[in-house]
């Protein structure tokens, strides 16, 4: 069966992705409140283990954004989800084992991004000195005051990025296509290249919306600690992990629109994990 061929969209049609997502996603409240009730309680079990579930939690990020993903598109034709279903690609195992596949990827790119911003500090301040000023807040400010971190940060960001290129389009063509990890990857970062005036604007509109929900933050959050003591500090983890899986919620909406746009996608009633061709 032929599938969505790959588009080519424009920079409006990029820019207006995010909006549709939270448009999506402010149309479905109710239904998706299980959903994102239950990816809450898995935020908060991997809290729970230092280190160790954070780590985890990046890894199956994939599998529960497909699961998402999945129930953006089956509210697209009416039909009725469960909270389950965030776990949806867990049943079929190639699918599982692609998506945990992309969540290694991803996690390797943020620790490769991040290592190679630390070498470029280290590289130009000496380790030892910057391990001794660690614990003086003031000393390390004039320490780095004098450092260049652009270059660095350019670095680290472009890995970052080309990572991102890899996995956007790659994790609704697993889940809605089937397709292999590698084949998902490069077809992703071709659509990606493709499109690159579409994706600026959705770059431009996710900036926006971390800068609005950053000034959100660092009003709400010190209120809540200082007026309400250790219950408020409490209070205050959890309505930042509200917020981030809002975030999460927003960003997924809009990556399921984009798969849209740019593959030509359109929910219908038996798309979904062990329908294999869905795209060709």
């Amino acid at each position: 069966m032929s599938g969505p061929m790959l588009r080519r969209v424009g920079f409006r049609t990029g820019l207006a992705w995010l909006p549709a997502g939270a448009e999506r996603l402010a149309a479905n409240v109710r239904p998706l409140l299980g959903v994102a009730s239950l990816w809450l309680l898995v935020s908060l079990l991997a809290s729970l283990i230092p280190l160790l579930g954070q780590l985890t939690l990046m890894v199956l990020t994939p599998l529960l954004t497909a699961g998402l993903m999945l129930a953006f598109d089956r509210l697209g034709v009416g039909a009725a989800i469960t909270p389950g279903m965030l776990f949806a690609a867990w049943s079929d195992p190639g699918r599982r084992g692609s998506l945990i596949g992309l969540g290694v990827v991803s996690l390797a790119g943020t620790v490769l991004a991040a290592l190679l911003f630390v070498g470029w500090l280290t590289a130009q301040i000496d380790p030892a000195l910057l391990e001794a000023n660690l614990d003086n807040p003031q000393a390390l400010a004039e320490l780095l005051s004098g450092q260049s971190f652009g270059p660095g940060l350019l670095m680290a960001m472009s890995l970052f990025l080309f990572i991102m290129a890899c996995l956007f389009f790659a994790v609704p063509l697993v889940m809605f296509g089937g397709l292999p990890m590698g084949r998902s990857i490069t077809a992703s970062l071709t659509a990606c290249l493709q499109n690159l005036t579409a994706m600026l604007g959705l770059l431009l509109a996710t900036i926006a919306l971390g800068m609005a929900m950053g000034i959100i933050l660092a009003i709400v959050l010190p209120f809540l600690s200082l007026a309400l003591g250790q219950f408020g500090a409490f209070l205050a983890q959890l309505v930042m992990m509200a917020a981030t899986l809002f975030v999460q919620l927003v960003l997924t909406g809009a990556q399921y629109q984009a798969f849209r746009d740019v593959w030509g996608w359109e929910p219908r009633p038996d798309s979904g994990p062990g329908d294999d061709q869905l795209l060709a």
